[in-house]
C-alpha cells in the first residue's frame, strides 16, 4: 500500500512539474517563433514540446477529476483525450531523429514516406486505443492496447536507430566537429536502443512496473534534445525553476502537513474556500519575491555572476563610452564582456566571420537595421553553463555597443571633418594670399599703371573707368579674404572686372566672350576660382599670339553639377612647364572641399586651350 501510494506521489509530482517545464517551453517557442522564423524542420521540437506539455496537462486534470468521480464523464473525454495526444509522441520522437539525419539520408523520398506512414498508424492506433480506454468501444484487446505506447516507441527506437545507423555511413566532413557534438549521437542511440528493449520487455509481461519506463524515455530523449538544441534554455528550466518547483513542493506540503488542525477546524460553510485563499494568499504574493532571491542565489553563488542585469549595463556603459577610435572601443568592450561574464569575449564590428556553434554565445552587432558585427563569448573555463539570462544580456549589451560604435564612429567623422576645415583655412589662407600676390604684384600694377597712363593724353574717360575696375579688382580681393565662398554671379563680375583692366592693356588685341546660364549665378564656389583661369589664359593665350587674342567663360548647369569653361585661341602650356601655382592651388582647394566630386582637366591643341571645371551644386 505504501509502496502504491509512493509510486502515485512521485507520478503526480512529475506530472506537475512535467506540465509546469512543457508549458513554459512551449510559451518560449511560440515566442521565439513570432520573433524570428524557423527553419525548414525547426517546428518538431516546439511540437514535441506541445503534445508533451498536453499530456501532462491532461494527466493532472484526469487524476483530479478520478479523485472527484471515477465514472464522470469528465473522467472518460480526459482518457480519450490523453490517447489521442500521446499516440503522437513516438512519431514525434521519430521525427526528430529524421530531422537531424535527413540531410544524409539515402532515398530519401523513401523516407518521406515512412515518417507520413508512420503519423498515419501511430494516429490510428492512438484513437483505437483512447476509445478503448475510454470504454467508448470494445476490440477484446485491451491487454495488447495497454502496451501499444511502449511498442510504437519502440518502433520510433527502431526507425531512429535505422536513420542513424544510413547516415553514419556517408562522410559528413563538416558536421560533429566538436566534442560536445559527439556526444549527443552516442547518447540518442542509447535511448532509443532502451526504447526497443522496453518495449519487448512490455509485450513479454505486460501490465507490469515496466510500463512506466517508456514515459521516463521519453523524458530522457527530450532532456538530452533540449541540451544541445537550446542549451540555455535547458538550465534555465532545470536549475532555477527546477530549484523554485522543488522549494514550493517542499513549502506547501509543509504547509498542509502542519496545517490539518487548522484546516479542519474551518467552518464547512461558504465561507470556508474564502478562509483557504487568504491563507494560501501570502505564499502566492510571495513567490515572486522568493524566485528573485532564489535566482540571486543561485546566480552568485553557483554561477558566480558578479553583476546583476541592471549593474552589468552601467558597468559596461561606463567602461565603453569614452572610446575614441573603433580598435579602442573594440578592445574595451571584449575586456568588459570578459569581466562581466567570466569567459574570454570577442568583439567584431564587420559582419564577417561568423563565429562558430560552439558552447558560448554570440550576438549580432546592427546599425540601421544592417549587421555591422557580432560578439561571442567562449565556454567559460570553470565549465559552468550560460544560461538565457546570459542570452538577453548579452543581446541587449550587443545593443548598447552598437549605438556606442555609431557615437564613436560619428565622432570620429566629425573629428576628421574638423581636420579637414582647418587643413582648408589654412589652404584657403594660403590662396588668398597668393591671390592678393597675384593681382597685386609689381608686373601686374606696373601693366595696369602704365596702360592707364596711356589712354589719359587721348582718351581720358576709358582711363577713369580703368582706374574704377583696377580699385575693384582690389576691393574684391581684400573683400573676399574674409569669405571663402561666393556665388558664381559674384566671381563672373570679378573677372569681367579684371578683363577690363587687361583689355585697357592689349586694346583690340583682346576678345572676350561671354555666356553664363542665369540658373547657374546662384551657385556657390569657392572664391577665387575663376580668375586664375581667365589669368592663364591670358598669360599663356593672348600674350602669346600674335594678333587677336579671344578669351571665352561659359558656365552651366549639368545635373546637379556646375560645369565651367575658359578657352583661349593660344599655344597653351609649354609641355616642360610644370602646373602653375594659380591652378595647382585650385586643384588643391577642390579636392579638400569635395573630395573626388569635382573635377579639373585641360585640352591644347592648336586651335586653342580649353579648361573645364567640374563641381557639386550641392556642398
Amino acid at each position: 500500500m505504501l509502496g502504491y501510494k509512493l509510486l502515485y506521489l512521485a507520478s503526480l509530482i512529475t506530472f506537475t512539474f512535467g506540465a509546469l517545464t512543457f508549458s513554459v517551453l512551449a510559451l518560449f517557442y511560440w515566442r521565439e517563433r513570432r520573433l524570428r522564423p524557423q527553419p525548414d524542420g525547426g517546428s518538431v521540437l516546439p511540437a514535441f514540446t506541445v503534445v508533451c506539455a498536453a499530456a501532462f496537462l491532461i494527466n493532472i486534470a484526469r487524476q483530479v477529476a478520478a479523485a472527484l468521480s471515477e465514472d464522470s464523464a469528465w473522467v472518460t473525454a480526459l482518457t480519450l483525450a490523453l490517447g489521442v495526444v500521446t499516440g503522437f509522441v513516438a512519431p514525434l520522437l521519430f521525427h526528430l531523429v529524421y530531422a537531424e539525419e535527413r540531410g544524409d539520408l539515402p532515398k530519401p523520398r523513401l523516407w518521406r514516406w515512412v515518417l507520413a506512414g508512420f503519423y498515419a498508424l501511430s494516429g490510428i492506433a492512438a484513437v483505437v486505443r483512447g476509445l478503448e480506454g475510454a470504454e467508448l468501444v470494445s476490440t477484446g484487446w485491451g491487454e495488447q492496447l495497454d502496451s501499444l505506447p511502449a511498442v510504437m516507441l519502440g518502433a520510433a527506437g527502431a526507425l531512429g536507430l535505422a536513420v542513424q545507423t544510413l547516415s553514419r555511413r556517408l562522410p559528413k566532413p563538416a558536421r560533429r566537429h566538436q566534442a560536445t557534438r559527439r556526444r549527443q549521437p552516442i547518447l540518442l542511440r542509447t535511448l532509443l536502443c532502451l526504447m526497443v528493449v522496453c518495449a519487448a520487455v512490455n509485450v513479454a509481461w505486460p501490465a507490469t512496473l515496466a510500463s512506466l519506463l517508456p514515459d521516463y524515455l521519453v523524458l530522457g530523449f527530450f532532456c538530452v534534445t533540449l541540451y544541445y538544441q537550446e542549451r540555455l534554455v535547458f538550465f534555465d528550466l532545470l536549475i532555477k525553476r527546477g530549484a523554485f518547483f522543488l522549494l514550493a513542493l517542499v513549502g506547501l506540503t509543509l504547509l498542509f502537513a502542519l496545517g490539518t488542525r487548522v484546516f479542519e477546524r474551518l467552518p464547512g460553510d461558504w465561507s470556508r474556500p474564502w478562509i483557504c485563499a487568504l491563507l494560501l494568499l501570502p505564499f502566492w504574493l510571495a513567490a515572486p519575491w522568493v524566485y528573485h532571491r532564489l535566482e540571486l542565489a543561485i546566480d552568485r553563488r553557483w554561477l558566480r555572476r558578479r553583476y546583476s542585469p541592471a549593474d552589468a549595463e552601467r558597468q559596461f556603459v561606463h567602461a565603453v563610452q569614452s572610446a575614441a577610435t573603433d580598435v579602442d572601443l573594440q578592445r574595451r568592450a571584449s575586456e568588459s564582456l570578459n569581466d562581466i561574464f567570466q569567459a574570454r569575449a570577442e568583439v567584431r564590428f564587420t559582419p564577417e566571420g561568423q563565429p562558430g556553434d560552439g558552447g558560448g554565445l554570440a550576438a549580432e552587432l546592427s546599425q540601421n537595421g544592417t549587421p555591422s558585427g557580432w560578439v561571442a563569448l567562449d565556454e567559460r573555463p570553470n565549465s559552468i553553463p550560460f544560461m538565457s539570462d546570459d542570452r538577453r544580456l548579452l543581446q541587449s549589451l550587443a545593443r548598447t555597443l552598437g549605438v556606442v560604435l555609431e557615437n564613436v564612429r560619428f565622432r570620429q567623422q566629425r573629428r576628421e571633418q574638423e581636420e579637414r576645415e582647418q587643413q582648408l583655412r589654412w589652404l584657403a589662407s594660403r590662396a588668398e594670399l597668393k591671390a592678393l600676390r597675384a593681382q597685386i604684384n609689381p608686373h601686374f600694377l606696373f601693366n595696369a599703371l602704365n596702360a592707364i597712363a596711356g589712354l589719359i593724353p587721348g582718351q581720358p574717360e576709358l582711363a577713369d573707368e580703368t582706374v574704377e575696375q583696377l580699385a575693384e579688382v582690389f576691393r574684391y580681393t581684400l573683400r573676399k579674404s574674409e569669405k571663402e565662398w561666393v556665388r558664381l554671379d559674384e566671381e563672373v563680375e570679378f573677372v569681367t572686372a579684371y578683363l577690363r583692366v587687361e583689355k585697357a592693356r592689349f586694346g583690340e588685341r583682346l576678345e572676350t566672350d561671354f555666356h553664363v546660364d542665369s540658373a547657374a549665378g546662384a551657385v556657390p564656389i569657392p572664391a577665387m576660382t575663376i580668375q586664375p583661369l581667365i589669368e592663364n589664359a591670358i598669360k599663356h593665350g593672348v600674350s602669346a599670339v600674335e594678333g587677336r587674342g579671344r578669351v571665352g567663360l561659359r558656365a552651366a548647369l549639368e545635373g546637379q553639377c556646375l560645369r565651367v569653361e575658359v578657352t583661349d585661341n593660344g599655344p597653351g602650356f609649354p609641355p616642360d612647364t610644370p602646373l602653375g601655382h594659380g591652378l595647382r592651388n585650385i586643384s588643391e582647394r577642390l579636392k579638400g572641399y569635395y573630395g573626388e566630386s569635382a573635377q579639373l582637366q585641360w585640352e591644347c591643341g592648336p586651335r586653342g586651350t580649353k579648361v573645364t571645371l567640374r563641381i557639386p551644386c550641392a556642398f
